[in-house]
């Protein structure tokens, strides 16, 4: 069950978005945090040019064998 956290343009975490949640909903639940929490979090704060497309959720998805290292690293 990965930890997951919404991350503002400036690299903080947004305030009450760290959670575990299972795997099955993991898709789901960076979708909202997104869509729903990045741009409401970004309104509060656009004086300073936040926009919610700039925002990211960690940790980042993985996407299969690319992410594994290389054979070239393993000993």
């Amino acid at each position: 069950m990965p930890e997951l956290r919404l991350i503002d343009p400036d690299g903080y975490t947004v305030p009450g978005t760290a959670q575990t949640v299972p795997d099955a909903d993991e898709t789901a639940v960076r979708e909202r945090l997104l869509k729903e929490v990045a741009p409401q979090h970004a309104a509060q704060w656009t004086d300073f040019g936040y926009q919610a497309d700039a925002y990211r959720v960690l940790p980042e998805p993985t996407t299969g064998p690319a992410d594994e290292p290389s054979d070239h690293y393993r000993q």
